[in-house]
C-alpha cells in the first residue's frame, strides 16, 4: 500500500501499479503488471502513454481472480504516438481489472506505459 498527502494535509491510502513500458504485439495481449485487485477500494483509474506508433487498448474487468469471466469495460480506444488516454470509474463494479493492448497496424510497434491507482 502507498500513502499520498492531500492538500489538506491528510494521508490517504491508495493501491498503485506502474509496470515497465511494453512493446505492442499484433494480437491483443495483457499489459503485464497492470492487474489490480480493487475489492478493498471504491474507485479506479488508469492512465496510459504511448511513445511510438498507434496502439489500441482495452480495460477488462472480472470477478474471478483468474480473469476467466472478464469482460471489456472500456475500449477499444486508440492512442496515437506521443499521446495519453485514461479510464476512470468512481464505483468500480468488478473485483479485478487489467489492460490489454495491441498495435493498431501490424508490424508498426507502439510502446505503452501505464499508471493505475485505486482508492476510497
Amino acid at each position: 500500500m502507498t500513502f499520498i498527502q492531500t492538500p489538506e494535509n491528510r494521508q490517504v491510502e491508495i493501491l498503485a501499479v506502474a509496470p515497465d513500458a511494453q512493446a505492442g504485439t499484433n494480437d491483443p495481449a495483457v499489459l503485464d503488471g497492470s492487474e489490480m485487485d480493487v475489492r478493498a477500494w471504491k474507485s479506479l483509474a488508469y492512465t496510459v502513454l504511448n511513445a511510438d506508433e498507434t496502439i489500441t487498448w482495452w480495460v477488462y474487468g472480472a470477478n474471478a481472480a483468474d480473469y476467466s469471466d472478464e469482460v471489456i469495460v472500456d475500449g477499444p480506444s486508440d492512442v496515437l504516438a506521443d499521446a495519453a488516454d485514461s479510464y476512470a470509474v468512481a464505483q468500480a463494479p468488478y473485483a479485478y481489472y487489467r489492460i490489454k493492448f495491441e498495435n493498431k497496424v501490424d508490424e508498426t510497434v507502439g510502446t505503452l506505459t501505464c499508471w493505475g491507482i485505486a482508492k476510497g
